[in-house]
């Protein structure tokens, strides 16, 4: 993997979207249970790998708004993923955000009682 993003919290999982090196887009459901295996599902095959942050904001009830930046080229892009469902997974390009983004780490802070991302 080379980056990823929690896109979903439940009281039995966790669910991240990652991409690969390769430029793969997979969603990786963690259990919150002792002794469950982690799901792994691709949502894309490639197109990907040129991303090395992913930040993941709740949209709507079932959505995601994704923010995928590209650290070589200071860019970063918008994406608005339905809710995740493997390669049918709906996921449209809102275009390029203005600006340069060349800091080191990008995260996004939620304070307690925002209500918990489910975007899968």
């Amino acid at each position: 993997m080379k980056t990823m993003a929690l896109i979903s919290e439940t009281k039995t999982y966790d669910t991240f979207l990652a991409n690969t090196h390769g430029g793969a887009l997979y969603t990786i459901r963690i259990p919150r249970a002792a002794g469950q295996l982690p799901i792994v599902k691709k949502v894309r095959t490639s197109t990907w790998q040129s991303f090395e942050y992913l930040v993941a904001e709740k949209c709507g009830a079932q959505s995601t708004l994704l923010t995928a930046i590209d650290k070589n080229t200071g860019s970063a892009y918008l994406y608005a993923v339905s809710h995740a469902n493997g390669a049918s997974t709906v996921i449209k390009g809102l275009g390029k955000v203005p600006g340069t983004y060349n800091d080191p780490v990008y995260y996004l802070r939620t304070t307690e009682g925002v209500p918990p991302l489910f975007g899968e």
